[in-house]
């Protein structure tokens, strides 16, 4: 008997998530149980999804939908002591934690080391001094503080966990606007944007084994305890935030590591949800889409044509037409635009000061042209005047021809400057009409701000006109 609805969510770095509905009569609802059955979903013989069931709930029809975590989710099933680590590295430290996972459950939960990406961590030592479950601590210790993905995968009866630097996979379909994109939106946030950061290590022990004042970077930052980013302040201000490394025990580290943080933090969060059609279901020659793929998306009319991640991977079981995917965390932030476009004004700047120079570079050259022919001139009526003494007028008219010789030189040196400030010219004028192009594209992309900075708009549209009024005086 089929079941009723069904849709497996895969995200990048997360357990997965199962639901399926099942009718009254179905003889699944008897022998399912919570926490020890586990359900695997496959897609033409390729396992697709494998968890187990963590929720039941019956309506008043006797329908039961259930809900199922994937098997990542094995490793909130353990608990890590503290234990001091040195020499670290990501293999050596993942290793460790997955033997005491191991030690503490059944072996249907075991996982074995997969396959290692990560060379280096942030650190070669540590001490983990709390008792958190298994999969937060290599989440909040391994990957949100060294990037990267964590992959579950089945090789036979053996469960890998490997950690990836990433899924390496391009999808060989693309998606496109008016072919297989049913419904698109962008969404822009600032909630997360910091511009000063205050970065805070370990806590010293206080007594009676309390929590004493955290490392701070004052003594290797001119005694100032934060880290500012002037441009992105330039934009929106300063906000003042907070970060906290547990680990850290040295303030040059902490420094590094507050800087490091800063730079993702000034960003605007930006995610695009697509409802696409995956054309491997109409056609099976088509690469399908996978979760972590890097995939083409095409749509014109809001101005995307680049690669991005899939992030999240949506399965609808019973009505595939309403799959869902998710692309984000690889548009380029508005801040990073706007800070190079600051960039560029002020490299503007430089040019325009630099086509005066040029300009008046011209202008002198052209006055050393006019001077040398006077001298020509000059020159040509001195030899008329000195015909009556050959002796004396050979050695003139060697003088004057040494005198020629040192003018045509000195003509072909004022050619090429003007030719080389004619190019010059040339160049800054392409350059301004890039610039140009380049505020052009910004400008629509401020309307999808929930509310779109006006300030900001009047300065864009300021500089367009100033990139006209410099086009019409070069």
């Amino acid at each position: 008997m089929p079941i009723l609805s069904g849709k497996v969510s895969l995200t990048v770095n997360a357990t997965g998530e199962l639901t399926f509905t099942l009718p009254p009569m179905h003889r699944g609802i008897d022998i399912i149980r919570k926490l020890k059955s586990v359900v695997q979903v496959y897609d033409n013989g390729e396992l697709l999804y494998e968890g187990r069931v963590l929720d039941a709930k019956s309506d008043m029809y006797h329908t039961v939908t259930y809900t199922c975590e994937g098997t990542l989710a094995y490793l909130l099933d353990s608990i890590q002591r503290p234990k001091a680590y040195h020499n670290l590295t990501p293999a050596s430290y993942l290793s460790d934690k997955l033997t005491q996972h191991n030690s503490q459950v059944g072996a249907e939960k075991h996982f074995l080391l997969g396959t290692v990406e990560k060379q280096t961590m942030n650190y070669d030592a540590r001490e983990d001094n709390q008792y958190t479950n298994t999969l937060d601590t290599i989440m909040d210790k391994l990957v949100d503080s060294n990037g990267g993905y964590l992959r579950v995968r089945k090789q036979g009866d053996d469960r890998y966990l490997d950690y990836l630097e990433s899924y390496h996979r391009t999808s060989g379909q693309v998606i496109r606007f008016g072919e297989n994109i049913l419904d698109l939106t962008e969404h822009i946030s600032a909630e997360n944007v910091i511009t000063v950061l205050i970065p805070l290590g370990k806590a010293a022990e206080g007594e009676n084994g309390e929590s004493g004042k955290r490392l701070t970077i004052e003594s290797v930052n001119g005694g100032k305890d934060y880290l500012e980013d002037p441009e992105a302040v330039a934009l929106y201000g300063r906000i003042v935030g907070t970060k906290n490394w547990d680990d850290v025990t040295v303030p040059a580290n902490l420094k590094a590591k507050g800087r490091e943080y800063l730079a993702s933090a000034r960003n605007l969060t930006a995610t695009i949800e697509l409802t696409a059609i995956d054309l491997h279901l109409v056609d099976v020659d088509i690469d399908r889409i996978k979760l972590g793929d890097m995939i083409r998306v095409v749509s014109p009319p809001h101005k995307l044509d680049q690669y991005m991640m899939v992030s999240k991977r949506e399965y609808n079981l019973v009505n595939p037409q309403e799959d869902k995917i998710v692309l984000g965390d690889t548009i380029a932030a508005l801040t990073e635009r706007q800070a190079a476009l600051q960039k560029n004004v002020e490299k503007q700047k430089h040019f325009s000061a630099s086509v005066e120079e040029v300009r008046g570079s011209v202008s002198a050259l052209a006055g050393a042209v006019d001077s040398a022919k006077q001298d020509v001139s000059a020159l040509g009526g001195k030899v008329q005047t000195l015909e009556g003494n050959s002796t004396e007028t050979q050695k003139t008219l060697q003088g004057i021809n040494n005198s020629l010789t040192a003018q045509e030189e000195k003509m072909k040196g004022i050619k090429e400057d003007i030719q080389e400030g004619q190019g010059r010219l040339n160049e800054l004028e392409r350059e301004g009409q890039q610039i140009k192009e380049t505020v052009q594209q910004i400008l629509p992309r401020l309307d999808v701000l929930e509310q779109p900075d006006q300030e900001l708009e009047e300065r864009l549209q300021g500089i367009l006109t100033r990139l006209d009024a410099l086009e019409g005086g070069a």
